[in-house]
């Protein structure tokens, strides 16, 4: 209907036909609309970081009813990005630090409108930087070599976003960080050894803002370290049964005359791809008191010599202590593969010791005091064989020597010749006399005479008799002149 008056007659008949009228008039006016009102709520302070928020227009009003709403981005950094635009309630997201001015329009039916803005700012906020905490000192007893250091008690007023352990220079480097727990917040380490560790925790928040803490792992010593007994069995680590351990621990309190009750089985690993390393102690059950791992594997190493080699399970490769106990006199270090000491510089193993004593290893003799000792006694030695040979020098200087007579009988020529007197001195009767025997103090006296008979010559030449003797006559020496 239309703005205006109308007028409207009705008509009633009975059964009789008759009739009756009435009229009503109907005046239809212009309507009283009022435009909306547009309502987006108090201004809003947001601190940064900030993932979203929300432009509530939900409230606006209408006398007839909104049917229209939309929002804009009238002011603030462009990078913003809206959802839902063209209802009551839309998000932002994407929002930095800044201020921003949103503007709401709503309409009614007959295209009144109304808009509101809505402000909202973005600040920097006052961020404090994290706290770490690594855990602090832990003790760990070994043969327990696995432990967790909590950091999740790290504290940050915004949260912190990354964790990260790291191990400082001067600790061991055994030890295995497992599921790459060094980038959260417990840090999971086994496979320790003995020593101290420490680890630096660093946290870091949201701003970069970052905290580092230490902890300290210190490491000690098996108790029952100076106990423990290794023994290497041919048998794959994964072919040994539950059942078979039992048998050989049996065995084993049988070589060793003592109740299996008191031979306690610390670990079993693998050795090599056919072999399995069995480390085990022995405790007197009476005072709880463990056996020294070295009388131990004394006493297994003389029982399994007189036994068969098949009496226990598995063949037995190796019986030893699990630790490397030497002290190496203090002068080196026990391998602890090998079980022997490796000596420092300067420094030698005590042979005497070594394989006249015990066997055991050691570092006793200095290389120093080895070489000036050996130096010493080959100097000795060589002087006294040098002064023996003196002494037996001179004494054969004063014996006389004895005369020595050779029997010319049935010798060959050779012989003959080999027996004449030096000189170029002819015996004229051994050439018709074999029989004859010459001695040494001929053949002195002879020589003796020919010096003595060329002197005369050169000094009184008048005097020779029968003849005269010149420089250059041979000089024959016979019997006759004898």
């Amino acid at each position: 209907m239309q703005a205006g008056d109308y007028t409207f007659q009705l008509t009633v008949t009975d059964s009789i036909r008759q009739r009756s009228t009435a009229e009503v008039i109907v005046i239809v006016q212009l309507e009283n609309n009022s435009p909306p009102i547009a309502v987006t709520g108090p201004d809003k302070e947001l601190t940064f970081p900030v993932e979203s928020t929300i432009l509530d227009g939900s409230k606006s009003i209408d006398d007839q009813g909104i049917v229209y709403y939309h929002w804009e981005n009238i002011s603030g950094p462009s990078a913003v990005q809206m959802e839902n635009v063209d209802k009551a309630v839309a998000t932002v997201t994407s929002l930095r630090v800044g201020s921003y001015h949103f503007q709401l329009t709503v309409k009614d039916h007959q295209g009144l409108s109304s808009t509101a803005t809505l402000s909202v700012v973005v600040k920097e906020e006052n961020n404090s930087p994290p706290h770490a905490h690594a855990g602090g000192k832990h003790i760990l007893l070994l043969p327990n070599n696995s432990i967790a250091l909590d950091g999740s008690w790290s504290t940050d007023d915004q949260g912190i976003v990354s964790y990260l352990w790291l191990r400082d220079g001067q600790s061991p480097a055994a030890g295995d960080v497992i599921h790459g727990s060094d980038h959260e917040a417990v840090l999971q380490l086994t496979n320790l050894v003995e020593g101290i560790y420490t680890f630096h925790l660093k946290v870091t928040d949201a701003k970069g803002e970052s905290d580092t803490d230490t902890a300290t792992i210190e490491v000690r010593p098996d108790p029952k370290k100076n106990g423990l007994v290794e023994l290497i069995l041919e048998v794959g680590v994964g072919q040994l049964t539950e059942q078979q351990k039992d048998t050989l621990v049996r065995q084993l309190a049988m070589l060793l005359n003592v109740l299996d009750s008191d031979i306690k089985v610390q670990r079993i690993q693998a050795y090599s791809d056919i072999s399995t390393a069995i480390v085990f102690y022995v405790q007197n059950g009476h005072i709880s008191k463990v056996v020294k791992a070295s009388v131990v594997t004394r006493m297994l190493h003389v029982q399994l010599l007189k036994e068969k080699a098949d009496f226990l399970l598995f063949k037995v490769l190796r019986v030893d202590t699990a630790a490397c106990l030497l002290k190496c006199s203090g002068h080196g270090h026990c391998d602890p593969i090998t079980k022997r000491c490796i000596c420092y510089q300067l420094w030698m193993e005590n042979l005497l010791h070594l394989y006249l004593n015990d066997g055991e290893s050691n570092c006793e003799w200095s290389i120093l005091y080895v070489t000036v000792s050996a130096f010493t006694l080959i100097v000795f030695t060589v002087a006294l064989a040098w002064l023996c040979i003196c002494c037996c020098k001179r004494k054969r200087t004063k014996i006389r020597k004895k005369t020595k007579y050779t029997i010319l009988d049935n010798i060959d020529d050779q012989e003959k010749m080999e027996l004449r007197p030096k000189y170029g001195i002819k015996h004229r009767s051994t050439e018709h006399n074999s029989s004859l025997m010459v001695s040494e103090s001929e053949f002195d006296s002879d020589q003796d005479t020919i010096f003595s008979r060329e002197k005369i010559e050169r000094e009184n030449p008048k005097d020779i008799m029968n003849g005269s003797i010149r420089n250059g006559v041979s000089f024959s020496y016979g019997s006759k002149d004898r």
